[in-house]
């Protein structure tokens, strides 16, 4: 008779346990999901908006009559589809790492290096802004305006120091979310480690 109680209190325990670590391994995979979703969702909208604006270069490119005005459009429809794929490329190896069932170790390695990957991804969208940003700052007055706002003496001086200091400014508050969400799931992965 107490056979049968020990055996049926063992199973029961052992099936606590299971219950215990599939509830663990639920909420940290909503854990995680919740923390790249902090990255993965202004990416998308980054990526719809470089995409949208080739898209409208690309229909309004009659509007450019010299050479350069044409060439300037053509490497800004350039640099708007490279930047998306880069991010996309940099959202898609997250998905490699989300098995949470390799072992802590390999994880945490798998992660380290995603991250790494990631923040070298960042740098090199970041510095494509900046070429974008010359880009559309040459193509404004043609694909946005009817007067010709270039020949003023303050338009060159305070497009490209006004637009330089804002995305000096945003590129670096984007870094700071990113490292942010980023070191969350270090810490939660971190955390499953002990």
């Amino acid at each position: 008779m107490e056979l049968d109680d020990l055996k049926k209190s063992w199973s029961e325990a052992s099936n606590q346990v299971r219950i215990d670590n599939k509830m663990i391994d639920q909420i940290t995979k909503s854990k995680y999901k919740t923390g790249l979703k902090k990255i993965i969702y202004p990416e998308i909208i980054g990526i719809l908006i470089c995409i949208l604006a080739a898209i409208y270069i690309g229909l309004h490119f009659d509007k450019l009559d010299t050479n350069l005005l044409k060439g300037t459009g053509v490497l800004a429809i350039i640099i708007l589809v490279i930047l998306p794929g880069i991010s996309l490329m940099s959202l898609l190896q997250f998905n490699t790492i989300g098995d949470l069932n390799k072992p802590y170790s390999e994880t945490l390695k798998d992660f380290a290096t995603q991250k790494n990957r990631f923040h070298k991804l960042f740098k090199i969208n970041s510095t494509l802004s900046y070429l974008l940003l010359v880009t559309v700052i040459v193509l404004l007055s043609k694909l946005f305006g009817e007067n010709d706002i270039t020949k003023s003496k303050y338009f060159w001086i305070l497009s490209f120091s006004l637009g330089y200091i804002f995305l000096l400014f945003y590129s670096k508050w984007v870094a700071k979310h990113y490292t942010n969400s980023l070191k969350q799931i270090e810490d939660l992965l971190n955390e499953l480690k002990h």
